[in-house]
């Protein structure tokens, strides 16, 4: 990830991206108590008991935007260089920056409870530790072996092998193992080296392990848990209901910027996409029982 598109955004993308985050931590509470209105009677699929975590994870679960999803995406429409594209990457990419800040700081009150605050507390560290000694060794080095184009298999290898080691810190220090790995992907440096190690680890990631996250995500939604219900029609509303949140704020900034409606509803459409993080919370919300039959509904999404 280039930082420097982030830190030198334009006021309408950030606009933009900010919108589709604040409006729906506003509105997306009301929605959930609407949602346990419906369902709260139902006694097959008992709902949580505790809904603080379950706000938190609801929330945030409904800011996030795929950034990888929403340039896969433009690319196949060949939107991605017009003015639209342009304005859809950039708020995707805020998005998702401002999702990963969230993840790394709400997720664990989640998770660990009355402990969280040692969990956000030490993996803020560890992040400055990484950004600020790690990253450049990690330049250091690659900088000596490009000079002397000295790069082999072992090498490459180890380089890669940090995503695992900064995976296992970050579970360690009880935040969500893709925190490390993310963070990791960070801290490498643009350029020929990030080129050299997606086209080696392409392959591998892209077709073996996306694939397999993937298919044991959508093995444990259980379409008969909404459908079978008399009250199914409500939640085909709720998510639209949840869908629209994005589009109306995306609306909204577009309008003030002077954009027509039909770009903005584009745009809203574009930029409602989710990718992974969206179903790691899920499955965090699964795992740890945070949200049971809460989850059913979402990842129709």
């Amino acid at each position: 990830m280039n930082l420097n598109t982030i830190l030198n955004v334009n006021k309408k993308a950030a606009s933009i991206a900010i919108a589709g985050i604040v409006f729906p931590i506003l509105v997306a509470p009301c929605l959930y108590a609407l949602f346990r209105n419906v369902y709260g009677h139902i006694m097959m699929f008992p709902l949580e008991e505790s809904t603080n975590n379950a706000y938190i994870l609801w929330t945030l679960i409904l800011t996030v935007t795929g950034f990888p999803v929403v340039a896969h995406t433009l690319s196949e429409l060949k939107l991605l260089y017009t003015g639209l594209g342009k304005a859809a990457l950039t708020a995707a990419m805020i998005g998702e920056t401002y999702g990963w800040i969230l993840f790394t700081l709400f997720v664990p009150f989640s998770i660990n409870g009355k402990g969280a605050i040692y969990t956000v507390l030490s993996t803020i560290t560890f992040i400055i530790v990484c950004i600020f000694v790690v990253r450049p060794l990690i330049q250091w080095f690659i900088d000596r072996k490009e000079d002397k184009d000295e790069w082999n298999d072992n090498q490459l290898l180890f380089i890669i092998m940090g995503v695992l080691a900064c995976s296992c810190i970050s579970d360690f220090l009880g935040a969500h193992a893709i925190v490390g790995a993310f963070v990791f992907g960070l801290i490498l440096p643009n350029g020929k080296f990030a080129e050299l190690v997606m086209s080696i680890s392409d392959d591998f990631v892209g077709g073996f392990l996306v694939p397999l996250f993937f298919t044991g995500t959508g093995m444990r939604l259980m379409l008969i848990a909404i459908f079978s219900q008399e009250s199914w029609p409500f939640t085909v509303v709720i998510i639209l209901l949840l869908c629209a949140l994005k589009i109306l704020s995306t609306l909204f900034v577009t309008f003030f910027f002077g954009m027509r409606i039909r770009d903005g509803l584009t745009l809203g459409l574009i930029l409602n996409n989710k990718g992974t993080m969206a179903l790691i919370m899920l499955n965090i919300a699964w795992d740890r029982t945070v949200l049971i039959y809460l989850k059913c509904c979402i990842q129709v999404l």
